[in-house]
């Protein structure tokens, strides 16, 4: 008899797990589905380091800004991830295979690898018209092959240069605060703008240009003259007179907004051996990674002229 009030025991004792399953795996369900909407919007500016979500202003810090490369704007892959949703321990890197695995529970598993145009998510290969790159030691990725990956929705809004992302069959975000929070930040430091690519200052920013030349070149107050007028050799030309650190500051940012600080830097140091017109400054070519060239020169005038060549153009091509 006891022996059957035992057994009568744990088989109830099995059928409430058995009926308990079903709630707990809507549960757990549910939590994943939460977790996942928890992200209502990502929005990144190319050359602002700081990444805003959810709409909550300030934004979240980060040590390098975005850039556009090759049409693409390119995040840092923690920032990126985390932005997203992926946190740190589901970020995995094989530095032999130069592998960058994304692995969030609740999430599609992504996987690339650094100069390759093909993206795995669950498995499924997808052709990107970028690759990963690497820049000062930093693995970057493309922004919006990364997050509609991930299932997001992705948006361009080129009148403040926004990266605008947000799940995937929801409307899109209100993003005013955001808006707010940029055009008060970029107020109170002059407001700019992105042009093929570039941010620039903006030419209509009364506060911040010195003259409007035509639709394609103006020159801020501090002394950048901006040319933005693609030829069928050059992308972009600045010119930096008179010589002083704001100006050299407002060129290291239009160039970093597309380049990165590495190659920026390095740019921008070159140029500012210069100092009044009698310090001669050679030409001297610096090249990115996708070997545009870029040239700084400052013979014989009162300021430095920087100019971005197109692909295959330059003077190097003629040496």
């Amino acid at each position: 008899m006891v022996k059957r009030k035992a057994l009568i025991s744990v088989l109830v004792l099995f059928l409430l797990a058995v009926l308990a399953l079903p709630a707990l795996a809507q549960q757990e369900k549910v939590d994943v589905y939460e977790n996942q909407k928890l992200v209502k919007s990502v929005v990144f500016q190319i050359g602002l380091k700081e990444y805003f979500v959810n709409g909550q202003t300030p934004g979240v810090k980060m040590d390098v800004a975005p850039f556009i490369e090759q049409g693409r704007t390119f995040v840092p892959v923690r920032f990126l991830s985390n932005a997203l949703g992926v946190t740190n321990e589901h970020i995995g890197w094989n530095e032999k295979a130069r592998l960058v695995t994304l692995k969030q529970p609740g999430f599609p598993v992504v996987e690339l690898v650094v100069g390759s145009r093909q993206l795995k998510s669950n498995g499924k290969v997808t052709n990107m018209d970028v690759s990963p790159l690497v820049r000062s030691g930093r693995t970057f990725l493309p922004a919006r092959w990364v997050a509609e990956a991930l299932g997001y929705q992705v948006e361009w809004d080129a009148s403040l240069g926004l990266v605008v992302c947000w799940p995937k069959g929801e409307p899109k975000p209100d993003l005013s605060a955001v808006k707010e929070y940029l055009q008060k930040t970029n107020g109170e430091q002059g407001s700019w703008v992105v042009v093929n690519g570039y941010r620039v200052p903006n030419p209509d920013d009364k506060d911040l240009i010195f003259r409007k030349i035509t639709e394609h070149r103006w020159d801020t107050k501090a002394g950048l003259d901006v040319d933005t007028l693609k030829t069928d050799q050059t992308e972009l030309q600045l010119y930096i007179y008179p010589l002083n650190v704001e100006a050299f500051e407002q060129a290291r940012e239009v160039l970093a907004s597309k380049w990165g600080d590495e190659l920026t830097n390095q740019v921008i140091n070159y140029a500012m051996q210069k100092k009044t017109r009698n310090d001669p400054l050679p030409l001297k070519s610096f090249f990115a990674t996708n070997g545009q060239e870029i040239t700084v020169v400052g013979n014989y005038t009162d300021g430095v002229e920087i100019t971005v060549w197109l692909p295959g153009q330059g003077p190097s091509k003629f040496r």
